[in-house]
């Protein structure tokens, strides 16, 4: 019970705290768009599957490249846990806010632990936990640990199933594992935080749609972005 509400606790924070900065004044001048494909698969009868991301990223919604990124790795899900680890790569093409054409590149392995749990009738909640590795042009080996949680709610029905419509919030934080990163740069410990909250529709069991208004913040940067995702299970 204990548990529970403190799941709860932290929900009911998530929809405020989502609420509050939905509405929030711009500190960048541009609206992003975020349009990512995610999608996962099971070998058979077993528990192991793969599951990745392919993601195109811009500043102005539909202009002006941010990013693009690929990402797959390896998972095992042991029978009725609810948990699913993960082992990946993830490759990072970067562009920069404005007329630059400057870009640069990262290679980057990472970890997953996800853990899911549906509390009462409506509430479906998801947790991840993810560690990197981060191998970034002209900066030394770095690693960075987040954290994302994330909640459900269906709207026109019980569960999340095909013709569920639903309310989706999520939020993540990033913390850097080191400070410096070379030739005398330095970051700081927190890296980024993302909330995001929407709406959300289930085509068929297998496939749904989210979007989202999300606010990304750093020590020096508050910007919104529209977020636009298809998940595929296959």
């Amino acid at each position: 019970m204990t548990h529970k509400l403190t799941i709860c606790a932290l929900f009911a924070l998530l929809i405020f705290t989502t609420v509050q900065t939905t509405f929030a004044q711009e500190t960048e001048g541009k609206l992003g768009g975020w349009y990512a494909y995610n999608w996962n698969t099971q070998f058979g009868d077993s528990q192991f599957g793969i599951m990745g991301d392919f993601q195109y990223r811009v500043y102005d919604v539909a202009s002006d490249f941010q990013q693009f990124l690929l990402r797959g790795g390896i998972s095992y899900t042991p029978k009725e846990s609810g948990l699913t680890v993960l082992a990946g790569y993830a490759y990072f093409n970067s562009g920069v806010l404005g007329d630059s054409d400057a870009q640069t590149y990262e290679h980057r392995l990472y970890q997953d632990v996800l853990f899911s749990q549906q509390l009462w009738d409506r509430l479906y909640v998801g947790h991840r936990i993810r560690i990197e590795e981060r191998f970034v042009e002209n900066q030394d080996f770095r690693t960075r640990f987040r954290y994302m949680l994330a909640a459900r709610i269906p709207v026109n029905q019980k569960t999340l199933i095909k013709d569920a419509l639903f309310f989706v919030a999520s939020n993540e934080v990033f913390v850097n594992g080191q400070k410096d990163i070379g030739n005398g740069r330095s970051v700081n410990l927190f890296d980024r935080n993302w909330l995001a909250g929407g709406m959300g529709y289930f085509f068929s069991d297998s496939l749904r749609v989210e979007l989202t208004y999300m606010r990304e913040s750093t020590e020096t940067l508050n910007k919104g972005q529209l977020w636009l995702t298809l998940f595929h299970k296959f």
